[in-house]
Parts: C-alpha cells; sequence; structure tokens
C-alpha cells in the first residue's frame, strides 16, 4: 500500500482558474458565476455551469404533462401525465440543472415549476436554487 497526500494546493489553484475561465468567458451569466464560486459547489457542476432563462413567461411547457425527449430519457417513459409527479420532478431536476435555456423554454411550464418549487428545490443543488430564486421572487420558499 502507498501513501497518497492529495494536493489540495494544487487543486483549489485549479478550481480558482477554472471559475476565472467560466468568468473571462462571458458565456455564463455574473450570478451563475458568483453562485458557482461557492466552495460548496461540486466540480461537476462547476465544469458544467447550469443556465437559466431571464423570464418565467418564457417557459413554454405544455401543461404538466411532458413528451420527453430522448437526450432526457435514461429512466423515464417517453411521455410523463400530469399526475406522475416523482417523474416530473425527475424530468425538471435534470432540465433545470444540465437544459439550456432553449430546452428550459420547451419542457418547463411555468405553473407547475411555480406550484411546485419547494419539492423541487429540495432536490436541485443549492447553487441552482439560489439562482432561480434570486431572479424569480415567485419561486422564493
Amino acid at each position: 500500500m502507498t501513501d497518497f497526500e492529495p494536493d489540495w494546493v494544487g487543486a483549489e489553484e485549479m478550481r480558482a482558474a477554472l471559475i476565472s475561465e467560466v468568468r473571462s468567458s462571458g458565456a455564463v451569466d455574473d450570478d451563475i458565476v458568483e453562485a458557482l464560486s461557492l466552495p460548496s459547489v461540486p466540480d461537476w457542476l462547476l465544469s458544467h455551469p447550469f443556465q437559466v432563462i431571464a423570464d418565467l413567461e418564457e417557459l413554454n411547457g405544455s401543461g404538466a404533462a411532458a413528451e420527453v425527449p430522448e437526450k432526457w430519457r435514461a429512466g423515464l417513459p417517453s411521455h410523463i401525465e400530469a399526475d406522475e409527479h416523482e417523474k416530473l420532478q425527475l424530468l425538471y431536476e435534470r432540465v433545470l440543472t444540465f437544459g439550456t435555456q432553449d430546452e428550459q423554454r420547451a419542457l418547463i411550464d411555468r405553473d407547475y415549476l411555480v406550484d411546485r418549487w419547494g419539492e423541487l428545490a429540495r432536490v436541485l443543488h443549492p447553487a441552482v436554487v439560489s439562482v432561480w430564486e434570486r431572479r424569480f421572487p415567485a419561486l422564493r420558499r
């Protein structure tokens, strides 16, 4: 068995460089960069910055039911009914964390999001929750 000494300084420097790169790219909104800069944000989220729409009115999802694109189907059916809240929650969690703004517009229903935000906020990463709630006071718990 060999001794392993983690390079915490190197890891912190790499993390700071990644945050700096995300910030300077201009491709990620300032409030998202700020949320991603928190020490509690895992590397997987920092390396794949999430997106957030600018206005809740942009959300065009077709009611609480959803047609699930192939990209989001792992463990989900191609169609989710309005009363299948656990499946809808999983879809929303994926789209809010990994989806583009266009995917959010197409798949997320504004009324369902507002009605179910408390449940969704418990499964989303706090960085994602903080940006959505800061942008949209109607979601604040």
